[in-house]
Formats: structure tokens, sequence, C-alpha cells
């Protein structure tokens, strides 16, 4: 049925996030995401002003990637395109996630700094998808050269971001048993 729906409708409205990994050294990796709001038909604001269609939120967020724990070792971002000035001042919160550990609880950490009242919540949730981008190319980056299986699950270094992850990834799931039958 929501085929139907949408097969003869335009667009109003769209947000497409663009994230990707490049080698920087053997270890470290570059993550860049970017996201782009556009409205496709006229609208009218609380205030009654017209806003005509365009782009509303073009944002651009790069991030030095360290491993041994994944950290953020410096961030750059840039808003290209926001619907007030005002937007800008929140740039300064980026800054803050220089140091920060790529974990468990990273998305609330995220949101402390990047969103709420002092934040910019399009910024924050295109830094909270770069998550993902930062662990699947920092793992791509790494696995690149053949590598021994782990002694032991414990030596598993990956196992923080990929243990209960997923339902491939639980401790009974096909990826932990393949893997205890390589020899892990």
């Amino acid at each position: 049925m929501l085929n139907k729906i949408i097969e003869n409708k335009s667009k109003i409205h769209t947000r497409d996030i663009k994230l990707a990994t490049y080698p920087y050294t053997d270890s470290r990796v570059v993550v860049h995401g970017i996201l782009k709001d556009q409205r496709y038909i006229r609208v009218f604001d609380v205030t009654g002003a017209v806003l005509e269609p365009g782009i509303i939120h073009h944002m651009d967020v790069k991030m030095m990637i360290r491993p041994d724990p994944l950290i953020i070792e410096d961030v750059q971002a840039a808003m290209l395109h926001v619907p007030l000035s005002q937007c800008h001042t929140t740039l300064d919160n980026v800054k803050k996630l220089k140091g920060l550990e790529i974990k468990s609880g990273f998305t609330k950490i995220v949101r402390s700094i990047t969103g709420g009242k002092t934040g910019c919540t399009h910024l924050c949730n295109l830094i909270i998808a770069m998550a993902q981008e930062i662990i699947q190319g920092w793992l791509t980056q790494k696995r690149k050269n053949i590598s021994s299986v782990p002694k032991d699950i414990d030596s598993f270094a990956e196992k923080q971001f990929l243990i209960d992850s997923c339902l491939m990834w639980t401790e009974n799931g096909p990826k932990m048993k393949s893997l205890k039958q390589a020899g892990a």
C-alpha cells in the first residue's frame, strides 16, 4: 500500500546523509559525514513568513580516528547552509568531541555535547550517524591485510563493538559460533 502512495507523488522534503571513511595511516582513518536537508515546496514558518523550496541544512563533519581504543583525535565541522545565522554559534560544541572514545554511551555523550538547548539537533544527528561509519571504516582499514584468528574471545579486540550489536553477533549467534569454531 505505501508503495502505491509514493508512486505518483512528488517529494516535499529529503534528508541525505553521506558517510565515508578514508585511510590516513595504517591504523588511523578520517571519517567524513555530510547531512543535507532539502525542501521541495513553499511553506510558511511559524511567523507566517514564506520559505521557498531549497536547501535548509548542509552540514559537513570530518573526524580523525585513532585506535586502541577508538578516539576522536581531531574534528572539524562546517555549516555550509543553515536557516539562521545564529546556528553557526553551535559549531564550537563540536570541538569538545576531541578526545572522546567511541564506545557504549557515545550517543548519550554526543547528545549532551552537541544537542539540546546549546546545540544543533541536525549536527548532533549527523555525528551520531557517523559512529557506525567510524567502526565500519576503521574495521575495514584494519582488516585489509590477513590477520590471525584471536586465540580466545577475551583477546578479540572488536568484541566491544560487535558482541550484542545485532542478531548475528549475539553470544550464541552465527558470527560468534563461527569465531569459536575458527579457534577463538
